[in-house]
C-alpha cells in the first residue's frame, strides 16, 4: 500500500464527528426522532452522555407499546440531571393502558424543567384526570396543546405570563366560562384554537386577547344555547366553525380593523336555522381581504329569503380572493352578490365543485344576471374550478365569465370524469380558442394541463 492510501485509510478510520463539540452534537442529535438518537448514542461512549441533554424530548409509543414504551420514557426522564432544562416535551400515546399512572409523573418532570413547549395527545378509551397543579407549573410555558382523551379542569386565576400558543382539541372542558377566566391571565398570546371540545357546563363563552392574531374556533352545541363574545381588537387570522341546532349568537365587541383572513363552517342542525347567525357573522368581518365558506355556510346563505331586509348583503370593498365550497345546495343568486358587492376581487376559487349534488339546485347562468359585477370587468384575473363534470350549469358560467372577465388572464379547470371525446371537452376548447386574453388551463385527473 502507498502512502497515498494509507493516508486515505486513516482518515476512513478516524471520527471526525465526535471531534465536533458537545453543542453541534447535540444539535445533530435533535433532528432524529429520539429512539434514533438513543440508538445513534450507542455507536459512541462520547455521544452517550449527549443524548440525556436533547433539549427537544418527542415520545410516542405508536411503534413501542406495553412495558417497552414505559421504561424507554422512565430511563430518558430519570436519567436526566435534575437541573438539565427541556424545551419542547411532546407526549403521543395510542395504547396506555399499561402507564396510565406513569403520565402525570412524567407531565409533573418536563414542566419543572423550565419548559417552553407542551403537546400532549392521548388516544385512549376514556378521559385521563391529571394534577391540579397543572396549569400552576405552566409559567414558564410558550406553547400548550392539549388533544384527545383529557379532562381539562381550569383553577380560578392562574397566571401564564409566557403563553403565545395554546390549543384545545377535542378535550373535555370543564365549561365554557372557565376559558374565559383563563385567557385573561394570557397577557401575551397570539394564537387560540378550540376545536371540537365537549363542554360540562355554561352557556357564554368569552374570548379575550389584547394581542390575540390567529384564532381558529369550532363548537357544537346541539341543544344548549351558545353565546360566544370575541374582544380580539388585533386579530388578523379567523376560523369560525358551528355545529348548531340552538338559537346561538357570535358578537364581536369591536371592530377588528387588523383582520385579514375569514373561514367560515356554520353548520345548522334543521333547515332554516342559522340564516341570521351567518348573515350577522358576514356584516361583521365584511372588511376581510381572503374570506373562505364552507358548503353548509353555502347552503345556509342560499336559503335566505332575497326579499327579507334582514338579509341584505353586505359590501366586501377589500375583498381580494374568495373560496366557495359547493355541496348540497348553490343558490346562484349568491354567487352574484358577493360579486356584485366585492368590486375589488382579483381571485375566484371552487375547491369542491361548481354545482351541487342535486340537480335541481343547480344554477343557470347566462341572462339573470341584472348588470356585468365591477369587480369581472376590472379585477377578477384567476377562476379555478374542481371537479368540472361537464354539466351545462358549468359551461353557462365558463362562457359567462370568458363573455365579461375583462380583466380575466387564467381560468384553470380541473375535469372530472370527463373524456375528451366529450361534446363539453371540445366546446371548452372552443372556448379557449376564441379566447385572446384569458388562458383556459384544463387538468385532467393525472394532473396534466391539457392546453
Amino acid at each position: 500500500m502507498d502512502s497515498t492510501s494509507k493516508k486515505l485509510a486513516n482518515i476512513c478510520k478516524a471520527d471526525r464527528i465526535s471531534d465536533l463539540p458537545d453543542s453541534l452534537l447535540i444539535a445533530i442529535l435533535a433532528l432524529l426522532p429520539i429512539e434514533t438518537a438513543v440508538r445513534t448514542c450507542i455507536l459512541s461512549k462520547r455521544w452517550r452522555p449527549l443524548c440525556e441533554s436533547l433539549p427537544n424530548l418527542e415520545f410516542s409509543d405508536y411503534r413501542n407499546p406495553g412495558r417497552h414504551f414505559t421504561d424507554f420514557v422512565d430511563r430518558f426522564l430519570m436519567r436526566r440531571p435534575n437541573d438539565l432544562k427541556i424545551a419542547k416535551f411532546r407526549l403521543d400515546c395510542y395504547r396506555g393502558d399499561y402507564y396510565r399512572d406513569r403520565v402525570n409523573e412524567w407531565i409533573m418532570n418536563a414542566l419543572g424543567r423550565d419548559l417552553k413547549e407542551i403537546d400532549l395527545l392521548f388516544r385512549f378509551q376514556t378521559c385521563i384526570n391529571w394534577s391540579k397543579n397543572f396549569f400552576n407549573m405552566c409559567t414558564s410555558v410558550e406553547v400548550l396543546l392539549l388533544s384527545g382523551k383529557i379532562s381539562v379542569e381550569i383553577p380560578e386565576n392562574v397566571p401564564l405570563p409566557r403563553l403565545r400558543v395554546l390549543g384545545f382539541n377535542n378535550v373535555t372542558i370543564s365549561s365554557y366560562e372557565s376559558v374565559g377566566k383563563l385567557l385573561l391571565n394570557c397577557p401575551v398570546l397570539e394564537d387560540l384554537k378550540i376545536v371540537d371540545c365537549e363542554w360540562l357546563t355554561g352557556n357564554s363563552l368569552s374570548i379575550c386577547g389584547p394581542v390575540l392574531k390567529r384564532l381558529s374556533c369550532c363548537l357544537i352545541s346541539y341543544d344548549e344555547v351558545l353565546r360566544t363574545l370575541i374582544d380580539t381588537p388585533r386579530l388578523e387570522n379567523l376560523k369560525i366553525g358551528c355545529y348548531t341546532g340552538g338559537d346561538n349568537d357570535i358578537l364581536f365587541k369591536l371592530n377588528l380593523p387588523f383582520l385579514k383572513i375569514a373561514e367560515i363552517d356554520i353548520c345548522a342542525h334543521e333547515m332554516g336555522q342559522g340564516v341570521d347567525w351567518v348573515f350577522g357573522l358576514l356584516k361583521q368581518i365584511n372588511h376581510v381581504k381572503i374570506l373562505t365558506l364552507s358548503d353548509n355556510t353555502v347552503e345556509i346563505l342560499s336559503l335566505a329569503d332575497d326579499d327579507d331586509d334582514r338579509y341584505e348583503f353586505p359590501p366586501f370593498h377589500n375583498l381580494t380572493e374568495l373560496v366557495i365550497n359547493v355541496l348540497d345546495y348553490f343558490d346562484e343568486t349568491l354567487l352574484d352578490d358577493f360579486l356584485q358587492n366585492s368590486p375589488n376581487l382579483e381571485s375566484l376559487v371552487f375547491p369542491q365543485s361548481l354545482v351541487c349534488i342535486d340537480e335541481s339546485f343547480r344554477c343557470s347562468w347566462g341572462g339573470s344576471q341584472s348588470r356585468v359585477p365591477e369587480c369581472l370587468s376590472a379585477h377578477l384575473k384567476t377562476v379555478y374550478i374542481k371537479n368540472f363534470a361537464g354539466y351545462d350549469e358549468e359551461l353557462a358560467f365558463v362562457k359567462y365569465l370568458l363573455a365579461y372577465g375583462s380583466a380575466l388572464r387564467n381560468v384553470s379547470i380541473e375535469i372530472s370524469n370527463l373524456s375528451k371525446d366529450d361534446e363539453a371537452w371540445q366546446e371548452l376548447l372552443n372556448l379557449q380558442s376564441e379566447s385572446t386574453t384569458c388562458k383556459l388551463s384544463l387538468i385532467d385527473e393525472n394532473g396534466t394541463c391539457s392546453l
